[in-house]
């Protein structure tokens, strides 16, 4: 057993030095010694006068010098022997061990590495049996283990290199056995977890199976085991896990083993490609599909081919492999999976197929190449109006044809899915607008209305162009489409800046003091003194956030959980809304902050501001509070401190108004902003993320709002006149531009020119600008929070906000432009597959009934509550697919491993929620999934939620539940539920 040759010509290594011997392994090789010299006696052989004992072994003994051991004799009785063990690790210590004086002992044991050759027969005949005694390898290892008994099946021939691995192992591996007896099937486990890139003991199921083929070292490392060993191995993992293994180790034996699942992906995707019976299947592209599928198994296995059932789950297990390194951050490893499977689709003479995958990067790019030809289309080429709402179809088709790709909103590809939703929804809010009419139904009549269009339509607009124009793709035919449409969207937002700064100038200049139009000089009035009725607010000031930021800003907060907005309700009603105040003329921060924080007409800097919002707080109208204001070099802590210690406790007591400034924003326009990007959060804007904090805490609500916006300059902006400011000046108006007057002007001696057009600036180049009276810059946006109040629930937690009277708390149905998730009503394309896709969707999914008979429906979504889905029909008996599954003992089992995990019945409803949608891979929202389970309501706490889930459903990794679109939605593949569960898995 030392060592062994193969026909291959792989050896068995020999064992390391045979380690240290136990008094147990001593007795048992001494006791075989002799009763080898009684046989041999027997025999008629003359008595050998030899009592010491040579053991190849480790020359270390860490017992005591002399010990007793009992040895059985050939009688059935026991007796008792003194035995001295020495060790000798050179012919000259052995020579020196054998001459000592021993009379007080029977036997003396010399423990040597030393080969029978290195002695010589005069030594080697001092010695019982006139040899080195070898330990058996499981004596040794059971010394090692300090277990008390092996199994005997272990002693079997064909398994003696298991001895050997297992000792290689704990060489480098600590592990320990739950019994005193070493079993085979404990002995096999931890081979087969060593041998597969696994800790000791630790399971090995497919999945792991495939990771270990993405170590070239541990797939060569196998390939030069003794063949007992490998055979011995691959039995024992294909009895266990089935088809996956089979396939896997023909394809080792063919040389394909680090390709193993890339050539998974790629029997999988031509395997799909060549079904003739699929609804959109193209009969001559299936039948190049076979001929390619036959070619690759040619090629990769020869004559010794799987069966087809044997490939197909194969190939499952190859995509459950991708999505896994897709859905751990493994960017790298998943682009490298892919590139090599398109890589052997090519060579197959297969490019069809990868460009009409839903996994692979081929298949996104085609889509989105046609997704970028249907908006071109939409568009027309005379750029002249808009396009009409039934234009969209196909666009909408295009898009849901992206959606169902499984790639789309992944980590790496978030830029690009955003740029396609935001594309779409742009076309959609220029479908419902005309040539003369830009914004159609929803023209306004009056400057109070233009304001809030800005709030619930614009601002949005803005949000999208601002996603499409910071798109960087390679897929010519999408970035042109993008190019097309963000020009086209310029074009038509001047035109709706046109009339509204016609609408709010009018206004501007001849409006009653007593008019109630939210504006700069009594926001604080109208917004913040109501709330301080029941605690005194945290107001915050962010110099020069616009809408498109601020409604980024506020889905962030509400999303976080421990804030949730509210709007003030309208007379009469019980309808709130999300609103906007009007900034000064010029839109400047010395103009309309100076006048927000003084509650009047006002220019200055921060000494009059914080003088006059201290005043106005303290004054009898505003409740003679005290009142606080801070700007952003008074936050500045050392390391480890979210606030400066009196900020926090100016905070924590809630009679103190606290205001704070904060400059993020408007330091971005003329420095730029750190990354290329156009998303912005909590955390990117100072210290916003820990005031709310702090506010949540102390349960003050929070007024987050500007003192004016901004626009970009994104090369397109020309210096027409220099001017005192780059947004203002004195003088006669010209194209783009009006003259404002009254009141508000507070330059100018009561009269500007100000341009409404974003293109025109009047000083040197810069990032953005502000001053002038587009919407961006003339419209406040206004947010308010209250604090969530967690209320515990039988499974988990969820928060509710006591709204403050005259005060409804608002959700995505109240702030969201309709256009914004769901396709016109009138483009029947939103039946564009069976993958249903509500994007920020937060209510439940239902059948509209209207839709269905053809009835109009309004464009604008309501805030109640709608009904629940009806139950999903059962597949047998009256159970639920949820019910079925959750009836499983496959089920069972696997929720018993996880640990922490969701009720068994929201698991249930969950899967009932997504059968009901329809189609193979149903999808829903986040927030509206983890709903029908009952599970939390904050996006960051569904998410979770739903991962959970994912892990009792995901049974060896495969995807049978998958969150997408960046964790937006969740998908569910109901074909790899019912293989997993309801296939001999009932209970």
């Amino acid at each position: 057993m030392n060592s062994a040759t193969t026909r291959e010509g792989a050896s068995r290594p020999t064992a390391p030095a045979l380690g240290r011997v136990s008094a147990e392994s001593l007795a048992g090789a001494l006791e075989r010694a002799l009763d080898a010299e009684a046989r041999r006696v027997a025999k008629g052989h003359p008595r050998s006068g030899a009592t010491a004992l040579a053991l190849s072994a480790a020359p270390h003994w860490d017992g005591p010098d002399t010990l007793t051991v009992q040895i059985e004799t050939g009688q059935g009785t026991n007796e008792r022997r003194t035995v001295r063990v020495v060790g000798a690790d050179s012919v000259l210590t052995l020579v020196h061990a054998l001459s000592g004086n021993h009379e007080d002992v029977d036997h003396v044991v010399v423990l040597t590495p030393l080969d029978p050759a290195d002695l010589g027969e005069a030594l080697l005949g001092r010695f019982l049996g006139e040899e080195v005694v070898r330990l058996d390898d499981w004596e040794l290892l059971r010394g090692e283990l300090k277990v008390t008994r092996i199994d005997p099946r272990l002693y079997s021939g064909r398994l003696s290199w298991l001895a050997d691995t297992l000792r290689e192992v704990r060489a480098t591996h600590q592990f320990k056995l739950g019994t005193g007896v070493l079993k085979l099937e404990q002995a096999l486990s931890i081979a087969v977890s060593a041998r597969f890139g696994r800790k000791p003991g630790e399971q090995v199921d497919s999945a792991a199976l495939l990771d270990w083929t993405r170590n070239p070292a541990s797939v060569s490392a196998f390939t030069r085991l003794h063949e007992d060993e490998r055979e011995d191995l691959r039995r024992e993992v294909e009895e266990n896990l089935g088809a996956v293994p089979r396939v896997l180790f023909k394809l080792l034996d063919r040389g394909h083993a680090l390709d193993a699942v890339p050539i998974g992906l790629t029997l999988s995707e031509l395997d799909e490609a060549a079904q003739e019976d699929r609804p959109d299947g193209d009969r001559d592209a299936a039948r190049a599909a076979q001929h390619a599928l036959i070619r690759a198994q040619e090629r990769y296995f020869g004559a010794n081919q799987p069966q087809a059932g044997e490939l197909r789950e194969f190939g499952n297990a190859c995509t459950a492999s991708l999505v896994r390194l897709l859905d751990g951050a493994e960017e790298d490893h998943a682009d490298e999976t892919v590139r090599r499977t398109e890589e052997l689709l090519f060579q197959l003479d297969a490019a069809p197929v990868a460009q009409a995958s839903r996994l692979l990067d081929a298949g996104l790019h085609t889509r989105l190449a046609e997704l970028g030809r249907q908006i071109t289309l939409a568009l027309g080429e005379d750029g002249r109006g808009g396009p009409l709402p039934q234009d969209l179809r196909e666009v909408e088709r295009a898009l849901g044809l992206l959606r169902d790709h499984r790639r789309h909103g992944s980590r790496d590809k978030q830029e690009q899915a955003s740029a396609a939703t935001n594309a779409v929804r742009l076309l959609r809010r220029l479908a419902l607008g005309s040539s003369d009419r830009p914004l159609g139904a929803t023209t306004p009549a009056t400057a109070r209305g233009w304001i809030q269009v800005h709030v619930q339509e614009t601002g949005w607009v803005d949000r999208a162009a601002s996603a499409i124009w910071h798109h960087h793709g390679d897929v010519p035919a999408f970035v042109q489409a993008l190019s097309t449409l963000y020009t086209r969207v310029r074009a038509w937002r001047a035109r709706v800046d046109a009339a509204f700064a016609t609408a709010v100038n009018r206004w501007n200049s001849g409006h009653a003091p007593t008019d109630t139009q939210l504006r700069a000089e009594n926001l604080l009035s109208r917004v913040a003194l109501p709330l301080a009725q029941d605690q005194a607010p945290l107001v915050i000031v962010l110099d020069g956030m616009s809408v498109e930021v601020a409604v980024q800003l506020a889905e962030d907060v509400n999303g976080g959980g421990r804030l949730a907005e509210v709007g003030r309700t309208a007379k009469g009603t019980q309808t709130g809304a999300r609103e906007g105040a009007l900034a000064t003329v010029p839109s400047i921060t010395n103009c309309s902050r100076a006048s927000l924080l003084t509650g009047e007409l006002a220019t200055g800097k921060q000494d009059r501001e914080r003088s006059g919002f201290t005043a106005l707080w303290k004054s009898t109208a505003f409740g003679q509070r005290r009142a606080v204001l801070y700007y952003q070099r008074d936050l500045e802590v050392g390391a480890g401190l979210h606030l400066p210690a009196r900020v926090q406790e100016d905070i924590d007591d809630t009679e103190t108004v606290v205001g704070v400034v904060l400059n993020t924003i408007d330091d971005a326009l003329s420095r730029g902003r750190e990354a290329d990007q156009a998303t912005w959060s909590t955390k990117q804007v100072g210290k916003l993320g820990s005031l709310l904090d702090a506010a949540a805490r102390a349960g003050r609500p929070v007024v987050l709002t500007s003192d004016h916006g901004h626009v970009w300059d994104r090369g397109q902006a020309t210096k027409t006149v220099s001017g005192e400011s780059a947004r203002y000046r004195v003088g006669e108006p010209g194209d783009g531009e009006i003259l404002a007057s009254g009141d508000r002007v507070l330059f100018g001696d009561g009269t500007l020119v100000v341009p409404y057009r974003e293109d025109i600036r009047y000083t040197d180049r810069k990032d953005g600008y502000h001053g002038g009276f587009s919407a961006a810059e003339m419209v406040i946006p206004v947010l308010v929070f209250v604090p969530v109040e967690a209320a515990r629930r039988g499974s988990g937690e969820s928060g509710h906000a006591t709204a403050p009277q005259g005060w409804q708390r608002l959700g995505p149905a109240e702030v969201e432009p309709v256009w914004w998730s769901q396709p016109l009503e009138s483009t029947p394309a939103a039946d564009s597959g069976p993958h249903t896709r509500c994007d920020d969707f937060t209510g439940s999914v239902t059948r509209d009934p209207r839709k269905e008979k053809g009835a109009n429906t309004p464009k604008r979504r309501q805030g109640k509550k709608q009904a629940q889905p009806e139950q999903t029909p059962a597949l047998f008996g009256d159970q639920t697919l949820g019910a079925q599954v959750i009836d499983t003992s496959v089920f069972k089992a696997s929720l018993s491993r996880v640990g922490r995990a969701p009720a068994a019945e929201e698991i249930a409803a969950l899967v009932d929620a997504l059968a009901a949608v329809g189609g193979g891979n149903p999808r829903l929202p986040v927030g509206a999934a983890s709903r029908a389970a009952n599970g939390p309501q904050s996006h960051p706490r569904a998410v979770r939620f739903l991962k959970m889930v994912g892990k009792v459903l995901n049974v060896e990794a495969y995807p049978v539940l998958t969150l997408t679109d960046g964790d937006r939605s969740v998908e569910l593949n109901t074909a790899l539920l019912q293989q997993q569960f309801l296939r001999g898995g009932r209970a």
